[in-house]
């Protein structure tokens, strides 16, 4: 091993160390993304609602981590049964072949609940709703506190920020439960009363008031639709005892049916592959570390490559100068001058592409070469007669004008024009 490389290992080495010493004496920042994965213990995600929806529920809860349409694929052959299919996500978004086969399920009696911070446009407009972005005056999240700012000031933030949840019924409707900083603002600002009742109210820090909470009559079963998803996250049911209430009471809605709960969007160690780079990426200073090995491997590759690769030389390929050939004749007969030359040669040209082309001796008298060359060629032979009697004058005479030359070549263009 040469010097040199071990000096490059040795700075790599030293460059790891400081990352890992760097990366494990700061504080690590919450994850506050809405990713609402079961089996993770960030603040906006579902573990703690997985481990607990059974004991919240009064029937058994069905965990599908597949795609939804198979599964209603399925429930088109099998025998008719009524159950409720429980989607919780920051976005709900499925196609019209998909929804069509959700609400197919819920005519023959089965209950759709929905909680999400955006609903696809097809259910909206199939339930006669209008879902909005509800604007509030100081939206504030926890990205935007400032990390010096004292515990005091953080406290009024948040407070100024929190979001009032309320049932509609009347046995609850006394009591309101906060929670803060605001995350979803999609509300319902219309729908049809005659199919549809709202269930619960939220206020928004600017004090505006809008239904997050609806149930919908459709066929012989409900649609029941929630705006909010975070109250179901770590964050709110291990944060606030009043938002694990509201929870469960937000559950007790559903009606006495087996729970089918679709996540297939939401498993994070069982929907990803467990390759050895997926652990690798899945935690940022292991990441980081590879990121450095791969990169320093292919600054190494390139700097020995560019040192030790005999350079290739770079081979022209032949030119066609048949062109500037040609061109450089034509100028040379050009700047001589000598026409008689150039109708010698023509005429030369001309027996000679005559005896290949048609097979006449072309030392034959005139009369028989004019008979032979009219029959084979098929050409006129007035136009035949020209040729050979001015090809016979301009050998005779051992001279050529221009204009003699102009003539021949306009009679040997005619002769040969569609040959």
């Amino acid at each position: 091993m040469s010097k040199t490389l071990k000096i490059y290992l040795l700075v790599f080495a030293v460059l790891i160390a400081l990352m890992i010493a760097i990366d494990q004496s700061r504080e690590k920042p919450l994850d506050w993304s809405p990713t609402y994965l079961l089996d993770d213990k960030k603040p906006l995600d579902l573990y703690v609602l997985n481990r607990e929806i059974d004991h919240l529920i009064n029937n058994t809860v069905v965990r599908y981590d597949r795609n939804p349409y198979e599964y209603f694929q399925k429930l088109d052959s099998l025998e008719r049964r009524e159950e409720t299919y429980l989607f919780i996500n920051q976005y709900f978004y499925i196609d019209k072949a998909l929804g069509n086969k959700l609400l197919n399920a819920v005519d023959r009696g089965g209950t759709l609940f929905i909680v999400s911070d955006g609903f696809t446009p097809f259910l909206i407009d199939t339930l006669r709703a209008v879902c909005e972005y509800a604007p509030s005056d100081n939206p504030v999240g926890f990205h935007s506190q400032d990390d010096d700012a004292s515990a005091s000031d953080k406290l009024n933030t948040l407070n100024r920020s929190a979001v009032k949840l309320r049932f509609s019924r009347e046995v609850w409707a006394g009591q309101e439960y906060s929670y803060s900083p605001l995350f979803g603002q999609y509300a319902f600002v219309d729908t049809d009363t005659t199919t549809s009742k709202a269930l619960g109210y939220m206020t928004l820090p600017n004090g505006a008031e809008y239904i997050n909470f609806m149930e919908f009559r459709f066929g012989k079963g409900k649609v029941i639709l929630h705006n909010q998803p975070v109250v179901f996250s770590n964050y709110s049911l291990l944060s606030d005892d009043l938002l694990q209430e509201y929870a469960e009471r937000t559950l007790s809605y559903l009606p006495d049916q087996p729970v089918v709960w679709f996540v297939s969007s939401q498993q994070h160690s069982e929907g990803v592959s467990k390759t050895p780079l997926s652990v690798i990426f899945r935690y940022p200073a292991l990441r980081m570390v590879w990121l450095i090995f791969i990169y320093g491997i292919i600054l190494f590759i390139l700097f020995t490559a560019k040192r030790k690769q005999r350079v290739v030389p770079a081979i022209k390929p032949l030119k066609n100068t048949t062109v500037e050939f040609a061109q450089t004749i034509g100028n040379l007969y050009f700047q001589e001058g000598d026409i008689s030359d150039i109708a010698r040669k023509k005429i030369i040209y001309f027996l000679d592409r005559v005896r290949r082309t048609y097979n006449i001796d072309t030392q034959l008298p005139e009369d028989k070469l004019i008979q032979r060359l009219h029959l084979k060629s098929g050409k006129e032979k007035i136009l035949i007669e020209e040729i050979l009697a001015l090809m016979r004058k301009i050998n005779d005479q051992h001279i050529c004008g221009k204009q003699e030359l102009i003539q021949l070549n306009e009679l040997m263009d005619r002769f040969w024009e569609g040959s």
